[in-house]
């Protein structure tokens, strides 16, 4: 017999639309980048609901962000792709989750929307099992990207292709390593 592959595994990005993103926004005050940021964080905790997987296949995640925000996640894999549908603060309960022998069962939902609002107003560990989930690590997963443009002096630029050329790298991925450290520098400063 075959052994199945789990769906995480092949998880190589994100799915966004106006949709998702902005309704997320608007109820909770979460980005995209921020719900994407739980997920290349540690500890990842999820939990997958076999009951609501039958179209596609359904997870909880309780994660936080580089900046420290403990979020709560509903999605989804579509292909490759994860779909957030719902992402909002963890609660207390969330943030320590202990053993829940009684849980209720997740309703049905109609459409996304209506997953959404379900999450925004009730507490997971009244309907998941903690307990039960697995802490993850999705080896595959790329957050998304977006191209920028950015005027630099020339001088700047030489200098950092000068840089770029003694450690063997492009100069575009050097810049994103000084970025990023100087980030993290900042994060922990604040």
């Amino acid at each position: 017999m075959a052994e199945r592959k789990d769906p995480l595994d092949a998880g190589t990005g994100f799915e966004w639309d106006e949709g998702n993103a902005h309704k997320n926004w608007e109820r909770h005050q979460v980005t995209p980048e921020e719900a994407e940021d739980v997920f290349f964080n540690e500890p990842l905790v999820v939990r997958s609901d076999v009951r609501h997987s039958k179209p596609e296949p359904r997870y909880y995640a309780l994660g936080q962000t580089s900046g420290g925000r403990h979020l709560f996640v509903a999605f989804t894999i579509r292909r490759s792709l994860l779909r957030v549908i719902s992402v909002r603060n963890m609660n207390r309960k969330e943030g320590a989750p202990m053993a829940n022998t009684k849980t209720k069962p997740v309703p049905e939902f109609r459409s996304e929307d209506s997953e959404r609002e379900f999450w925004a107003a009730h507490d997971s560990t009244e309907f998941i099992d903690w307990q039960s989930a697995q802490r993850r690590k999705l080896p595959n997963l790329k957050p998304t990207l977006r191209t920028i443009s950015l005027r630099l002096p020339v001088s700047m630029i030489e200098d950092l292709k000068v840089l770029a050329n003694k450690r063997d790298v492009p100069y575009q991925s050097l810049l994103k390593v000084f970025l990023a450290e100087r980030l993290e520098k900042e994060r922990r400063r604040a």
